[in-house]
């Protein structure tokens, strides 16, 4: 199989474009289109700080094997619109990304089958996008995530932040988790650091929305009935409970795996493990579309 790297694809065969949201605001957006028909889209979701061209890894893997990947960069990330770390309510993450589904990737698309992945604060916006629009979906696959913070983020923060998103809810304030939390590989977290528009600040607002969304999606997990797959390092800090979040779906179609020493970015981890994560979402992918 060919292995591109995520822009030396055939440069007919990547689009882009921004999306007015239903408040103005421009989103980014981005596609890797393979060379034949699509067996399946993927709906690429990505984390907090960062944007949807980091995912190069998954690209490599899944385009050349006949699936398409779009995905947006979140409003306040990468090339789209917003304060940078603040958001006023995290259902416009959530209506975000149904508006891309029903005006891009449809439109692109229909009738194919659609598959939402979604990584760290993606997941969330994945698992509630699952449990508020059911039927948009064939499965969900979940990088990074679970139903509580993980060991990594203070405890104080939880009420802190509730508190401040009141009274200062734009300020700004240092990412919890450093750089090296995402991999062991030295040259991912470089090129993280490094990248332009990756960041690590956060407000107090944006942080609450995260800690409600992350309990409501847990509460509500058992709306989910689609095949549920969740690729999780053992090492990640970020988010705990993964058990819990697999009882608690509605599917009767789910996985946890669970790799054992890698961190927050499992897809991004040392190549030969990096290469067992892919080959594990390639192949449930296969069964699933």
């Amino acid at each position: 199989m060919r292995r591109l790297k995520e822009d030396s694809l055939n440069v007919l065969n990547v689009r882009e474009g921004n999306l007015r949201a239903k408040d103005s605001f421009s989103v980014y957006w981005k596609a890797w289109i393979p060379e034949v028909k699509p067996k399946a889209v993927i709906h690429l979701i990505h984390g907090y700080g960062e944007h949807a061209s980091r995912y190069g890894t998954l690209v490599n893997e899944l385009v050349p094997a006949g699936y398409a990947i779009f995905g947006t960069d979140h409003r306040g990330h990468g090339k789209s619109d917003g304060t940078r770390g603040y958001v006023e309510n995290f259902q416009d993450f959530i209506d975000d990304e149904k508006q891309f589904s029903d005006e891009v990737i449809k439109q692109a698309f229909p009738g194919i089958p659609h598959v939402l992945v979604g990584h760290s604060m993606g997941s969330l916006i994945a698992i509630n996008f699952a449990e508020q629009f059911p039927d948009e979906i064939k499965a969900v696959v979940l990088f990074g995530t679970g139903s509580l913070p993980g060991k990594g983020v203070p405890k104080i923060l939880v009420p802190l932040t509730r508190i401040l998103a009141t009274l200062l809810p734009k300020i700004r304030m240092k990412f919890p988790l450093p750089p090296e939390f995402i991999s062991r590989d030295p040259e991912v977290v470089k090129a993280y650091v490094n990248d332009p528009l990756v960041y690590n600040v956060i407000t107090p607002r944006l942080a609450n929305e995260m800690n409600k969304l992350l309990a409501i999606g847990a509460k509500n997990a058992g709306r989910i009935t689609k095949p549920v797959l969740i690729l999780h390092g053992s090492a990640d800090t970020a988010f705990s409970g993964q058990k819990e979040l697999l009882d608690a779906l509605g599917s009767q179609d789910k996985t946890l795996k669970i790799y054992d020493g890698l961190r927050h970015e499992a897809f991004n981890e040392l190549p030969a493990d990096r290469a067992k994560v892919l080959a594990d979402l390639h192949t449930w992918l296969d069964a699933h579309v």
